[in-house]
């Protein structure tokens, strides 16, 4: 009896073998680790340098945006943004506070100075940064940039930066507009057909017996009949 009663109290060999490989691979771990001290050290330490730069280079830049979202609203406010001295305090900003945000929104209003004063060529070169690129501007940069080659009297290339503005555009309406804007510029340029395909689209696309569905099919007639008048 007593033999049985020892039998059922020793530990499983299981259990055992399992401790056993336990702290075989710990003492292995630590006995690497002494090997490599040096090693793990330069590892830890290149880690906390990465880290801390990481930590450095978010401040730095939230900091630089609350600068640059500050600076913009001040200017804002000076009702000569939009001059001849405007514009250099605007390309003074962008220079500054390049790669924000509030540098892309510093380019539109400098290109809408820039249209004002009649110098569509530095207008395009300002917006070309914004249209081609992921901003939440890149549309309204388009459009932008339609107005301008208009200026300039390239027709073909403000058709593309219209249909450019169309295909980013985030919200029906400005996507009605960008071709919109793109079919007047097929009118003046008397591609009347051109037009009438674009206006197709935008009534295809337009509430039915509603007031823009009026006006879109009257442009088409209008379209139509012209084109085949040439």
């Amino acid at each position: 009896m007593a033999t049985s009663t020892a039998a059922r109290s020793r530990p499983p060999q299981n259990k055992l073998d399992s401790d056993d490989a336990l702290a075989v691979r710990a003492a292995e771990l630590a006995a690497w680790a002494r090997r490599n001290v040096r090693m793990i050290i330069g590892i830890a330490a290149i880690a906390l340098v990465v880290v801390g730069g990481l930590v450095v280079w978010q401040y730095s830049r939230a900091q630089k945006r609350a600068a640059a979202g500050e600076h913009l609203l001040a200017m804002r406010s000076n009702p000569a943004l939009l001059t001849a001295v405007g514009t250099r305090e605007l390309e003074n900003f962008i220079r500054q506070y390049e790669g924000t945000p509030e540098a892309v929104e510093a380019r539109l209003l400098l290109a809408q100075s820039l249209l004002d004063q009649r110098q569509p060529a530095r207008a395009i070169a300002q917006l070309q940064k914004v249209a081609g690129g992921n901003s939440r501007l890149a549309s309204q940069a388009a459009m932008m940039l339609g107005s301008a080659y208009a200026q300039a009297g390239n027709r073909p290339a403000a058709i593309r930066a219209y249909q450019q503005a169309a295909d980013k555009a985030a919200m029906k309406y400005q996507k009605f507009e960008a071709l919109g804007q793109a079919a007047l510029q097929h009118e003046a340029a008397g591609d009347y057909k051109a037009a009438a395909d674009i206006y197709r689209q935008l009534l295809a696309e337009s509430e039915k017996g509603s007031q823009q569905a009026t006006i879109i099919e009257m442009r088409l007639t209008e379209a139509v009949a012209r084109a085949a008048a040439r």
